[in-house]
Parts: C-alpha cells; sequence; structure tokens
C-alpha cells in the first residue's frame, strides 16, 4: 500500500513505478499538485485492486492497458487535465471492460474529455456500483445497454453535453439509489420505468430539455428523498401518487409548464421539507392540507395562478423560514397568523389581490430580513417596528391606501387618533340616545294599550 493523499507533492508520477512494486494493492495520489502522465508501467501492478489519482493536474490520455489490471476494483481519475476526444482517448473505457470486478470508477471533472461518450460503458462490469462522468464535457446519447450495469448504486451524467433521450431500459437498474442527470440537453419524456428503481432516494435533473408529463410511476419510489426535475419543459398535472410518497424531503419542479391544481394529498408529505413549485401553470386555491407539512422550512408557490384566499393553516408551519405566494390570483387578507411564525426570514406576497391591513404581528418577527407586499390592494397603517425600520429590508410599492409608517415611505398620514375617539364617543352617544328613545317608545306603546284593552 502507499498512500500519499493530500499532501502538496508535486513533479511527475515515476515512470517505472510499475516495476518497482509488483505486489501493490492500493496505490493512492489524489489531491497532490502531481504533473504529467499516467505510467503506462501501472499496468504491471496486477494484484491492484484500488487506483486512486484523482485531484492533480495529470495530462495526456488515460493508458489503455489499465485494462489488463484484473483485480482493479476502485479507479478515480476525477479533477485532473487527463483528456479524450473523438479520434483517441476513450479506449479505456472499452479496456476496463477487462476488470470484471470494478466497482467504482469515477472520470468526472476532467474539462478535455470531450467527444461522443463511447457506447463501451454497456460493456463495463455489473460488479459496478458507482459511474460518474459529471462536469465533463462528453457529448453524444446515455446507450440503451446502461441497463446491463445491474448493480449500480449511483450514476452521474450531470453538468454534461449529453443529449438524446433517457432510455426506457434505465428501469432495469433496480439497485441504483442515486440518479444525477441535470444540467445536460436530455429531452423526450421521462421514461415510465423509471418506477421500477424501487431503491432510488435521489432524482436530479434539473436544467434541461424533458417533456410530456410527470409518469404516475415516479410514485411508486417509496424511498425517493429528493425529487428536483425543475426548469424543463414538462406539462400535464401533478401525480397524485407523488404526494403520498413517505421519505420525500426535497421537491422542486419549478419554472416547467405544469397546470392543474395542487392536490391536497401534499398534506400527507409528513416529512417535507422544501417544496418549490415557481414558475408553473398551476391555478385552483392552494389546499388548507398544506397546514399538515409540519417541518416545512420553503414553500414556494410564486408564479402562478393561485386564487383564493390565504389558508389560516400556512400559520401551523411553524418552522416556515421562506414563503413566496407572490404572482398570483391571490384575494382576501393576509392571515394575522403569519407574524407568529418566529422563524420566517423570507416572506413575499407581492402582485396578488390582497386586501385589507398589514398585520402587525410581522413587526414582531425578529428573523424576518425580506418582506414584499407591493402591488396589492392593502390599506391603513404601515407599522413602524421591527422590519418596518429600514427601508431596504420591505416593499410596499402599488398599496395606493396605506398610510402612516416611517417617514422615508413619504405616504400620507394616518387619521389622527383623537379624532377616531371623538366619532367612536359620538357613536356611542347616538346608540345610547336611540336605544333609550326606543325604550320609553315601546314602554308607552304597552301602557296605552293595557289602559284600552
Amino acid at each position: 500500500m502507499l498512500q500519499l493523499e493530500v499532501n502538496m507533492l508535486h513533479g511527475n508520477m515515476p515512470a517505472d513505478i510499475g516495476n518497482s512494486f509488483p505486489g501493490m494493492r492500493y496505490l493512492s495520489f489524489s489531491d497532490n499538485q502531481f504533473t504529467g502522465s499516467i505510467p503506462a508501467s501501472l499496468s504491471n501492478l496486477t494484484a491492484l485492486t484500488d487506483l486512486e489519482l484523482d485531484s492533480n493536474s495529470l495530462s495526456g490520455y488515460v493508458p489503455r492497458m489499465l485494462g489488463q489490471l484484473r483485480a482493479l476494483q476502485i479507479l478515480y481519475l476525477y479533477n485532473t487535465m487527463l483528456q479524450a476526444n473523438d479520434r483517441e482517448g476513450w479506449e479505456f473505457i472499452t479496456s476496463l471492460s477487462n476488470c470484471s470486478q470494478l466497482q467504482e470508477l469515477d472520470i468526472g471533472g476532467n474539462d478535455a474529455f470531450t467527444g461522443q461518450l463511447p457506447t463501451s460503458i454497456a460493456n463495463l462490469s455489473t460488479t459496478l456500483k458507482l459511474f460518474s462522468l459529471d462536469y465533463i464535457r462528453v457529448s453524444g446519447s446515455i446507450p440503451s445497454g446502461i441497463g446491463n450495469l445491474v448493480n449500480l448504486e449511483l450514476l452521474s451524467v450531470a453538468n454534461t453535453c449529453i443529449s438524446g433521450v433517457v432510455p426506457e431500459s434505465i428501469g432495469k437498474l433496480g439497485n441504483l439509489v442515486v440518479l444525477k442527470m441535470y444540467d445536460t440537453q436530455l429531452s423526450g419524456l421521462i421514461p415510465s420505468s423509471l418506477g421500477n428503481i424501487s431503491q432510488l432516494s435521489k432524482l436530479t435533473a434539473y436544467n434541461g430539455k424533458l417533456e410530456g408529463s410527470i409518469p404516475a410511476s415516479v410514485g411508486k419510489l417509496r424511498n425517493l428523498i429528493t425529487l428536483d426535475l425543475s426548469m424543463n419543459r414538462l406539462n400535464g398535472s401533478i401525480p397524485k401518487d407523488i404526494f403520498r410518497l413517505p421519505e420525500l424531503f426535497s421537491c422542486n419542479l419549478s419554472y416547467n409548464l405544469i397546470s392543474g391544481s395542487l392536490p391536497s394529498e401534499v398534506g400527507s408529505l409528513k416529512n417535507l421539507n422544501v417544496l418549490y413549485l415557481s414558475g408553473n401553470q398551476l391555478s385552483g386555491e392552494i389546499p388548507d392540507s398544506i397546514g399538515s407539512c409540519t417541518v416545512l422550512e420553503r414553500l414556494m408557490l410564486d408564479n402562478n395562478s393561485f386564487q383564493g384566499t390565504i389558508p389560516q393553516s400556512i400559520c401551523d408551519i411553524k418552522g416556515l423560514s421562506a414563503l413566496d405566494l407572490s404572482m398570483n390570483k391571490l384575494s382576501g387578507t393576509i392571515p394575522n397568523g403569519i407574524g407568529s411564525i418566529r422563524s420566517l426570514q423570507y416572506l413575499h406576497m407581492a402582485h396578488n389581490n390582497l386586501s385589507g391591513t398589514i398585520p402587525t404581528m410581522l413587526q414582531n418577527l425578529t428573523s424576518l430580513y425580506e418582506l414584499d407586499l407591493s402591488f396589492n390592494n392593502l390599506q391603513g397603517e404601515v407599522p413602524r417596528e421591527g422590519i418596518f425600520r429600514n427601508l431596504t429590508e420591505f416593499s410596499i410599492t402599488g398599496n395606493n391606501e396605506l398610510c402612516g409608517g416611517i417617514p422615508q415611505l413619504h405616504l400620507a398620514p394616518c387619521h389622527n387618533n383623537s379624532v377616531k375617539q371623538s366619532r367612536k364617543v359620538q357613536l356611542r352617544y347616538i346608540s345610547i340616545v336611540l336605544g333609550t328613545a326606543s325604550a320609553l317608545f315601546f314602554l308607552g306603546l304597552a301602557i296605552t294599550l293595557i289602559l284600552f284593552a
């Protein structure tokens, strides 16, 4: 074993290293400053099970002879300056099909890995559990033969130029736990076979060109913790079964073309911490059941067409730190109970049809640092304490019937309290006089009826 990772070693790797230590099983030069090429002599280390050369400045092509390391189980080449293109360099992937015990292969973070993704990745050992080629400039498509790698637990093609459709055969990866396909050119439909990956806990495919509806089969992924399909071209409604996933912690479907309502089943997500549905075409009322998501911290429903009133049940989510309901068609008043959510830091309700007064309890929220209530129909006095002291932390623009507040707002003063008190006294006096006169009238009428009966 030769383990030298996380130092400041530099220079070239010894060219004859593979001839000097024929019995070596573990070799790690990770996280150093080595330059130059990978010595071809490494292919002589036939007992080697673990080769970690990642996070260096190694350059040149990966030796195709690495396929002679029949005992190899782990190969880390990520974050280097190694190269491959359509003319040369990808042969090592083909040669690794001879490594029948290979379990982990990570070649991510290499900008000089370009060209078409070799279809020979489908011939890698079925013992492979981790395969990561994220953050490289590879193009082409995911070969349908990817389904051969039946023991994969992590597959990442994120932040690449990979295009085409997600193959239906991906549903054969029944042991997959993590699937990363974000920041790609992948298009077409999400295959329904995805629902067969029963162990899947993390599915991230944001910022792509996926289209069509979210397959209902996603609701079969009972171990799913993270679902992120944001910034695609998905349409249709949200399958209700997604909101019955018992372990779902984070759900991000924002910036698609999703329509329909937010199903009341959302209240079944007892472990939900993050829900992003911004920038879609959702409509109808926000279901009252949202208050049952008691551990929710971030709720983003902005840029949709939600209507009706803000459900009072939102005030029951005591751990809420961010709430964005802006750019909808919501009406009614702002629930006073929102001022009791002590953890609230970010509150946006701009561009709706909200009316009534600004809840004074909002000024008691010491954690609140951003408040936007602009362009509604709010009226009455603007509070002066808490967040309302600093003009840069809140916005109430476009509410023409507001008054008072700090001088920097330049709003009209509210009616004097003494005037209001005087009016209240006058109304009370009039009520007493009218009440007394009515009582005397009915008493006189009663006496008259008795005397002339």
